[in-house]
């Protein structure tokens, strides 16, 4: 269905290319010692072949670091893994678990439906049908409050839903919609905010702001990890434990740059035992994440290995790692690794209104057809670029979209785990 090709460049309209730092008039300055020259860019362009690459790339990259991370869930606490896992890709296909079929419900009736925002009302019914298998903490108490009536956002009410307040569902069931909203920073942020929405509240919703607005960016956006990183915090408030989190975990790599383990145990000390959060948390995850992504350094394997070595909810960690490596390498180019050996297959067991098997290749298909309705929603276009189909998206950049509560809820010791 898709013929093979060549990464092409990224091509830019309304400023000069300096760099790949994508911003609708803003200025982008990573952190480094000499900033380097403005770039402002209004519009970016991209291939339909390279769009379905990277739609697929993340997709299955997160498919990848789940279904492979499952083995090393919440296996590592106290300590990180002793060494690296070894692993090959998705050997026997791929099958539904939380971490991606939750959204691709979502994402299922979204195109079903023809919308990018389902009405809470049509969400509560379509997890009435479906939402009854393999669904934990704040996703499966959403549900039971679904049953005594309630609608989102009532079912992630704090004061509703006990683990609404640090559940890592913001950020397991939020990425999908980054992949949805290629260089759109800001929807990529509203639509993670309204499906979060479903199950959380509160310091979580930050994560639902963060994580897609960072994949968003990686489709336009192809420096060094770290500055899309730095380009991706002003989604989040400054004020969030998220924020501190990642600021942390910079800080402990730049510390210990050699010494992955020291950094992770820097993490744990601060944010498992005196601030509390929990392995299921939101700043916890998300630190690990950041300490994954430095030290895999652009490299899609290697950061894999990180995310599951460094412990906690490790297969969710490893699910949103790879889904951002995966949009920055491309389908193709994941394809050449020794470890690749997926079979293009997904088996559904959990969620009945969706088929039983699909191609992992027709679900990256069904996120390219949301994808284009999100760009052309949004003022983007259909263009011809060097004979081939393109999208010409009106970039975004991202911004802060949902403030965090001036009390939020702050975490006790001894959360139990997923």
């Amino acid at each position: 269905m898709h013929t093979p090709w060549r990464f092409p460049a990224l091509l830019f309209l309304g400023a000069a290319t300096v760099g790949a730092a994508v911003t609708r008039g803003a200025t982008v300055q990573p952190e480094q010692a000499t900033p380097p020259a403005k770039l402002q860019v209004r519009e970016a362009i991209l291939t339909r072949q390279e769009l379905y690459d990277r739609i697929y790339g993340g997709w299955l990259g997160m498919l990848i670091g789940n279904l492979e991370g499952l083995p090393h869930e919440f296996k590592y606490l106290e300590q990180p893994r002793d060494s690296l896992p070894q692993f090959t890709f998705l050997a026997q296909g791929a099958r539904s678990d939380d971490d991606s079929d939750i959204e691709l419900t979502h994402l299922y009736f979204m195109a079903r439906d023809k919308t990018l925002k389902l009405p809470y009302a049509r969400i509560a019914e379509i997890w009435k049908a479906n939402m009854n298998t393999g669904v934990w903490r704040a996703n499966k108490r959403a549900r039971a409050l679904m049953e005594e009536g309630l609608l989102p956002p009532q079912t992630g009410d704090v004061d509703r839903n006990e683990h609404a307040w640090y559940n890592l569902s913001a950020q397991f069931c939020t990425e999908a919609y980054g992949l949805v909203c290629p260089g759109m920073p800001q929807l990529a942020a509203e639509l993670g905010l309204h499906y979060a929405k479903v199950a959380v509240s509160q310091e979580p919703l930050q994560a639902a702001q963060f994580w897609p607005a960072f994949i968003s960016l990686c489709f336009v956006d192809q420096r060094p990890i770290e500055q899309v990183l730095e380009s991706a915090l002003p989604a989040l408030d400054r004020r969030s434990s998220l924020y501190a989190a990642i600021r942390d975990a910079r800080a402990a790599f730049r510390q210990h740059p050699q010494d992955w383990k020291a950094a992770r145990q820097q993490i744990h000390q601060r944010w498992y035992r005196e601030r509390g959060w929990n392995d299921n948390a939101t700043p916890t995850n998300g630190a690990l994440i950041v300490l994954a992504l430095l030290y895999g350094q652009d490299d899609f394997y290697k950061t894999l290995q990180y995310a599951m070595a460094l412990g906690y909810d490790a297969d969710c960690n490893a699910a949103t790692a790879g889904c951002i490596l995966g949009v920055r390498w491309g389908q193709r180019r994941l394809a050449q690794l020794p470890q690749y050996k997926v079979q293009d297959i997904y088996l559904n067991r959990t969620r009945p209104q969706l088929p039983e098997k699909m191609r992992i290749s027709e679900q990256a298909d069904l996120i390219l057809e949301l994808a284009e309705r999100a760009i052309l929603q949004q003022g983007g276009k259909k263009v011809r670029q060097q004979d081939s189909d393109a999208y010409a998206i009106a970039a975004q950049e991202p911004r802060l979209l949902e403030p965090l509560p001036d009390q939020p809820r702050q975490p006790p010791q001894g959360q139990p785990k997923k």
